[in-house]
């Protein structure tokens, strides 16, 4: 793949993620450590065209962006992982989870798996988590907003991709709103509670997060790198509907496993 230049960003968990800039000019986030011959982005909002509320790299037609900058911005992520074709799929905070063999529209889901290489699986959030996968040959991307999250979406995604040899799957939770800047309702903070444990609350905020690890956690994995960042606090990297309502756009997380092995 191309070259990307790269820096490392502090977090709220350490240094678990480090930013890039693809010859594009689109700017993302990776886990580290990484997984091996796996490339996985987090992009942020930076280096697209939309123009305010939704500069720059947003994804999404729904909220109001002109079709030709989501066009552009598209292009210049698909051209940042490799210029691969992209699946996706119609998101409805829901906890289906589909596999798929090419790129194009996949149906009504909340995540994505494959085992094909050079195909590159998409999700759009604007606060709700992006869980990757990797196990083996086979990976997955995630959406998993509050509902998906009380619904086990990202366990029950890992447990599906458990290897013959019984290797559970690496996870990668990437930026996502977190306990500091989200507070939820007296119920669902309750319905986390009782699911999770009294660690995924704060009387009404939520470490969505930390649920997710939980799940994962007790799905077998064992592997879970979090990257640590807050959509709500870091406004000049992420678009977030909780903080910048009612217009904002989406971030686009993407996961691909290359013929040749990962990294740029």
């Amino acid at each position: 793949m191309p070259h990307a230049d790269r820096d490392g960003i502090k977090t709220q968990s350490g240094d678990r993620a480090e930013m890039g800039v693809s010859h594009s000019g689109a700017v993302y986030i990776e886990p580290r450590p990484a997984p091996e011959g796996v490339d996985v982005r987090f992009f942020t909002r930076l280096g697209g065209v939309s123009k305010t509320p939704f500069d720059s790299l947003n994804v999404s037609r729904k909220m109001g962006d002109t079709a030709e900058a989501v066009d552009e911005n598209l292009a210049r992520i698909r051209s940042a992982m490799g210029g691969y074709p992209v699946a996706w799929v119609d998101q409805v905070a829901g906890k289906d989870v589909v596999e798929v063999e090419a790129g194009g529209f996949s149906g009504v889901a909340d995540g994505l798996f494959t085992s094909r290489e050079n195909l590159s699986l998409a999700i759009g959030v604007a606060d709700c988590a992006p869980v990757a996968l990797v196990a083996g040959d086979v990976v997955a991307m995630v959406h998993s907003g509050w509902r998906g999250t009380l619904a086990g979406i990202s366990g029950e995604a890992a447990r599906g991709m458990v290897q013959p040899s019984g290797g559970a799957p690496a996870a990668y939770i990437g930026p996502c709103i977190r306990r500091c800047c989200y507070e939820v309702s007296q119920e669902i903070a309750d319905d986390f509670a009782r699911e999770f444990g009294e660690e995924v609350v704060s009387g009404r905020r939520l470490d969505i997060a930390e649920a997710i690890a939980v799940d994962l956690r007790r799905a077998g994995v064992g592997d879970i790198v979090d990257t640590g960042l807050c959509t709500g606090c870091r406004g000049d990297l992420f678009f977030s509907h909780r903080t910048q309502k009612p217009k904002t756009g989406r971030n686009l997380c993407v996961i691909a496993r290359p013929s040749g092995g990962g990294g740029t």
